[in-house]
């Protein structure tokens, strides 16, 4: 009896959903709970583990299309069937395109490149492919951000299960992956476009001529001057956010700096011995933490804008975002539920874990919805300021910086101190300037003195 894949409900202000990619192909063995196809929403992708074990006999819905919460997708087969000689998937693979063509031509036209990608990608046992093989990885799940790359890359399976994982249980992220590519000088080369390789060489200048003064002589490459590029689903809906973001809120900062040195030698100090543990220590934590005291003494700044606009809503419990970069995916702000009910190591641990998730498109709906305050961390880019959006309906975003060590006045002598700027993005319908400035002003002396957090844990 045919088992109905169907799009499950994804958050209460989800309606439909993109089939991105299909995981397996038809004629492929699927085991209980093993990822099948990925799900794209406004915001996140979402992997659909399978309702059973047997065997993906159908394909309904295509790779591009959308469609609404409680479409059947695709069938799964009994398990008999599952358990029948691998002789057995061409005549499944067969009927399951005859009954395809069935179809509307729409649907049978564009269900047709599914089957065809998955006969052309290599074989399960080298990992790359979407048959049941590239699933295991000793137990650890890969992302399909992961198996895009092995495919890319023609990275073999024992290749990936030989590497040190980052993310949660030690599941291998995308991140992990490039940088080993990186380390092995592979990817660089696979990368490269082929374009590349028919520059012409140029010209050595003399030695004696500045480098940075070295012009460039190439012949421009082949191909169009410009190009266009849609927007993604996701693109288009951080755009439409931060339009309505900025077109409704009432932005308005104000900078602050925080002597970074205390928490310098803390991190310094903690780091080795929580590393023993699993847990990477970053300066997210220590800044999480101040700003959850401060929201405690200054709660205007944990609040919400009604959505009649004409009132707030102060929030007694703090679910902190983090804004995570995902390159061309876009930035999305997960956030951390009751971060005032945990440690410092335990609120590391799940920095660690939901940035991990989030690149790699393992969110769920409840963890980016529900925040009550943000924080904007630009100091891993290099940046020393900048001007955060407020993450609407929330009031205020707080941006953090790089640590630049400089010279600072201490006791009338010139010292030199690990300095950081910060800055508050309010939103002046709700939060005064004094309100404002007084929080960030609390934020910073937490971090200077952040002995005076450990009497609030």
């Amino acid at each position: 009896m045919a088992i109905s894949i169907v799009v499950p409900q994804l958050g209460e202000s989800v309606a439909e959903g993109t089939v991105a990619k299909w995981l397996k192909a038809v004629g492929d063995k699927v085991r209980k709970e093993e990822p099948l196809v990925e799900i794209q929403t406004d915001k996140i992708n979402v992997e659909i583990p399978a309702p059973a074990d047997g065997v993906l006999s159908s394909i309904v819905i295509a790779e591009g299309t959308t469609v609404l919460v409680g479409t059947e997708i695709g069938q799964i087969s009994g398990a008999a069937e599952a358990a029948a000689p691998a002789a057995a998937a061409p005549a499944a693979a067969a009927k399951a395109t005859a009954s395809a063509s069935a179809a509307p031509a729409a649907i049978a036209t564009a269900a047709a490149p599914v089957a065809v990608a998955a006969a052309a990608t290599p074989a399960a046992g080298n990992g790359a492919g979407h048959g049941s093989g590239a699933g295991h990885l000793d137990d650890r799940s890969l992302s399909p951000a992961v198996r895009k790359i092995m495919r890319e890359q023609n990275v073999p399976l024992a290749e990936v299960q030989a590497i040190r994982g980052s993310g949660v249980a030690g599941r291998v992220t995308r991140d992990d992956l490039l940088e080993h590519l990186q380390n092995r000088g592979s990817a660089p080369a696979a990368a490269m476009p082929a374009a590349a390789a028919a520059v012409p060489a140029v010209a050595k200048a003399p030695a004696s001529v500045p480098s940075f003064l070295k012009g460039s002589t190439s012949a421009a490459t082949g191909g169009p001057r410009e190009e266009t590029v849609a927007f993604s689903r996701v693109r288009k809906v951080i755009s439409d956010n931060m339009v309505k973001a900025k077109h409704t809120a009432a932005h308005t900062h104000c900078f602050d700096e925080a002597d970074m040195t205390a928490i310098v030698n803390l991190r310094k100090d903690w780091a080795p011995k929580l590393e023993k543990q699993g847990i990477k220590l970053t300066y997210m934590p220590f800044f999480i933490k101040a700003a959850v005291f401060a929201l405690k003494e200054f709660p205007w700044m944990n609040s919400s804008v009604t959505p009649t606009g004409d009132g707030i809503t102060i929030k007694h419990y703090y679910n902190i975002g983090i804004a995570v970069g995902r390159d061309e995916k876009g930035l999305i702000v997960p956030n951390l539920k009751d971060c005032d009910r945990k440690n410092l190591a335990q609120i590391a641990a799940e920095v660690n874990d939901i940035a991990s998730r989030a690149r790699a498109d393992r969110l769920t709906m409840d963890e980016i919805q529900g925040g009550t305050f943000s924080i904007s961390n630009a100091g891993v880019f290099g940046a020393i300021n900048s001007a955060p959006v407020i993450n609407v309906p929330e009031v205020a975003i707080l941006g953090v910086h790089k640590i630049v060590e400089r010279p600072v006045v201490k006791n009338g002598q010139i010292a030199i101190a690990p300095m950081m700027h910060a800055v508050i993005g309010f939103d002046h319908r709700a939060v005064d300037g004094e309100l404002a400035v007084k929080f960030l002003r609390r934020v910073c002396e937490l971090l200077e003195k952040p002995e005076l957090l450990w009497f609030h844990v």
